[in-house]
């Protein structure tokens, strides 16, 4: 092995020691959708542990490149508010108004969380996909639907540094779950309506 090739091996040894943990922090804004309110439903959202206090660190083998820890905060949980909020009126557990009106519960996990940086992938891209679970009960906790949701994100490093271009392809993840999840919910409405009428 010529001296190059050593000073190439040396320098990527060093690089990988010096990539530190990575702490992203993910908060991003979800738009709600323009959708007609159900005035004669009201939903109760219930989240998952696991979604609500969401940090992903990855595994062991993928650790070579860098330690890198994604906190989401409440990005999922507002994600969810903001687009079954645009369907129907949210109510708590102790709200008043509750106990007079029609209520939905809706139960949502996250099922997986999924990502590629370009050295896993041998490209110049970061890659999201995210799959959530909704599971739609009537107030009988009788179930009335189960549906996947998915959404997908990715941005090339290009300008970007790598932290930021990860980021970048989560935020585009959570903006395209949302997206498929008022689609989903648009398509549906009638069915859930007519189940509790």
């Amino acid at each position: 092995m010529n001296n190059a090739v050593k000073k190439i091996i040396a320098l990527q040894a060093l690089l990988l020691v010096g990539c530190g943990s990575q702490n992203l922090i993910i908060d991003t804004y979800i738009p709600s959708p323009l959708v007609n309110k159900n005035e004669n439903i009201s939903a109760r959202l219930v989240f998952d542990e696991k979604l609500q206090n969401f940090i992903f660190s990855p595994e062991k083998v993928q650790r070579n490149e860098a330690s890198i820890e994604i906190n989401f905060g409440s990005s999922q949980v507002k994600l969810f508010q903001n687009v079954f909020s645009s369907f129907f009126s949210l109510v708590d557990f102790e709200s008043e108004d509750s106990k007079s009106a029609k209520i939905i519960r809706i139960d949502i996990s996250l099922d997986k969380f999924e990502y590629l940086t370009p050295q896993m992938a041998a490209n110049q891209k970061y890659s999201v996909w995210f799959k959530y679970n909704i599971q739609i009960l009537d107030d009988k906790d009788q179930s009335i639907d189960n549906w996947f949701i998915t959404g997908y994100g990715e941005q090339e490093t290009g300008t970007f540094q790598a932290d930021e271009a990860f980021t970048r392809a989560i935020q585009i993840a959570l903006r395209d779950t949302g997206a498929n999840l008022s689609i989903k919910t648009q398509d549906e409405i009638k069915d859930i309506v007519n189940s509790i009428s």
